[in-house]
């Protein structure tokens, strides 16, 4: 595997897209907990985001995704606002089938920082990077089909829909998982 796949940090024109580090916890904590009630609207898509939340939890995440980073099993990154050091959300590759050559993306944006376009600036540095570094991959993203504002972001950054499956939330719901690909 090509180190340059797994940049430690990358530039937007307005981002630092950058691993998470030991120490982070504390500004990743406040990023979640101001978005909390909007990123809940999505259990099946966030499970994570329907449990209990703490900055020890948070500092944990931060540790558990730089030493996941350094073993090559997973590529998150927290995105890094340029001018303020405030932290606008988080993105990054969470399931890797390097067998299958399938990256799965996922991405949320602070509730501070919504609308101003900057999930789909990182989804595009980031897809680009990945397809100049390793072009076989193909990228995916599982969406929930009413989170129309993350289906928004997919399309604009090239990923076209290949598929859509039904599936019951745990509330007994059906729902649609649209799945988005880029790349092969």
């Amino acid at each position: 595997m090509s180190t340059a796949v797994f940049a430690q940090q990358l530039q937007t024109p307005r981002m630092w897209l950058r691993c998470p580090l030991p120490g982070e916890g504390m500004a990743l904590y406040q990023a979640v907990s101001s978005t909390l009630d909007l990123l809940r609207q999505w259990p099946d898509s966030l499970p994570w985001a329907q449990q209990a939340q703490s900055p020890d939890i948070s500092e944990d995440y931060c540790q558990t995704c730089y030493a996941s980073w350094v073993m090559g099993l997973r590529w998150p990154l927290l995105m890094w606002d340029t001018d303020s050091g405030r932290l606008v959300g988080s993105i990054g590759f969470h399931r890797l089938d390097h067998d299958n050559q399938v990256w799965e993306l996922g991405y949320w944006c602070s509730r501070e920082f919504q609308g101003q376009g900057r999930t789909s600036e990182a989804v595009k540095v980031l897809t680009a990077h990945v397809r100049q570094h390793w072009p076989h991959v193909c990228m995916l993203c599982r969406i929930d089909g009413r989170n129309t504002a993350s289906v928004s972001v997919a399309i604009k950054a090239g990923f076209h829909l290949t598929q859509q499956e039904t599936l019951l939330s745990d509330s007994g719901a059906d729902f649609q998982v649209h799945h988005y690909v880029l790349g092969r």
